[in-house]
């Protein structure tokens, strides 16, 4: 296996060289914050946006002012760099850093800054045209805790959501909150089609507002499609023509089966097909003008 490299706290090391103090608090407690890109023939796709995200979830935890983006660009692209890499799934991981054992984030010093690439591994066309399955979770999105809109280190909920899913044969699951409505995947956001209407659920159902999601929605808009943010009751995916998941990595991947059920006839729909077309030519433009 390839020792590749990452940044971590103002170096490059090698991955089989990395380590982090016991006492950093992303590992005791899961104090981290993270976001994953996508990068097209050397460009980072949506940086600026994923970075803004991270500032303003480090606030929302109350960290200290650590952020600064050209400090954490330059370390983007020199793991890019440094690594060779053109076509990559890239992660950048902050953590509230060193501090005492107990869950007293007041006794950290700096942050821990970690960026590591690897090439892309990409899905077939094949994939694409089949779609992905899905299955309602039994886990809630607890709409009470204010690390719901966030990125956070502490992904339990997620994997034990998608390890349900996979148990019961699907790709990934469908998590609603605590109200009953639809809420996110465990590492996507949601679309459906009913009559034409290009439904997904709001930001206050308890969902991640994920960088994809949103350029898909702008994307939509400017489709001219009828679009609606809003409160999804599970009840209506009974009446669904389409449905998609959207994220970095996966981009728009229809979900052709929900809960067993064939969605529509099993193929991704003629909107899923124009969003799918038009999200690529945003990223060819965007290695177009780097």
């Amino acid at each position: 296996m390839q020792d590749n490299w990452i940044y971590l706290n103002d170096k490059m090391v090698l991955e089989s060289e990395a380590s982090i103090s016991p006492f950093d608090h992303g590992f005791l407690y899961g104090h981290g914050l993270f976001e994953t890109m996508r990068v097209y023939q050397g460009n980072v796709f949506c940086l600026e946006e994923h970075l803004k995200r991270l500032h303003a979830s480090s606030l929302v935890l109350g960290w200290p002012e650590w952020f600064d983006a050209e400090v954490l660009s330059s370390a983007i692209y020199q793991t890019l760099e440094k690594n060779k890499l053109q076509e990559a799934s890239l992660r950048l991981t902050v953590t509230r850093g060193i501090g005492a054992s107990r869950p007293d984030p007041s006794t950290c010093g700096q942050v821990t800054v970690a960026v590591f690439a690897y090439p892309i591994q990409l899905l077939g066309a094949d994939v694409y045209e089949q779609g992905w399955s899905m299955v309602t979770a039994s886990i809630r999105r607890n709409l009470t805790s204010p690390l719901c809109g966030l990125k956070v280190a502490n992904y339990l909920d997620h994997i034990l959501a998608k390890s349900e899913a996979r148990h019961k044969g699907a790709n990934e699951a469908l998590l609603l909150n605590t109200k009953g409505n639809v809420a996110e995947g465990t590492m996507c956001n949601v679309f459906f089609v009913i009559d034409d209407r290009l439904i997904t659920p709001d930001e206050k159902s308890g969902l991640l507002p994920g960088i994809t999601r949103a350029l898909v929605l702008k994307i939509a808009y400017q489709a001219g499609l009828r679009v609606e943010e809003r409160q999804v009751d599970p009840d209506e995916l009974l009446g669904i023509s389409e449905m998609f998941i959207t994220s970095s990595l996966l981009e728009i991947m229809a979900v052709t089966i929900l809960d067993q059920r064939i969605v529509k006839d099993g193929r991704p729909g003629k909107i899923t097909k124009l969003l799918q077309k038009e999200y690529k030519i945003k990223t060819e433009r965007s290695q177009s003008a780097t």
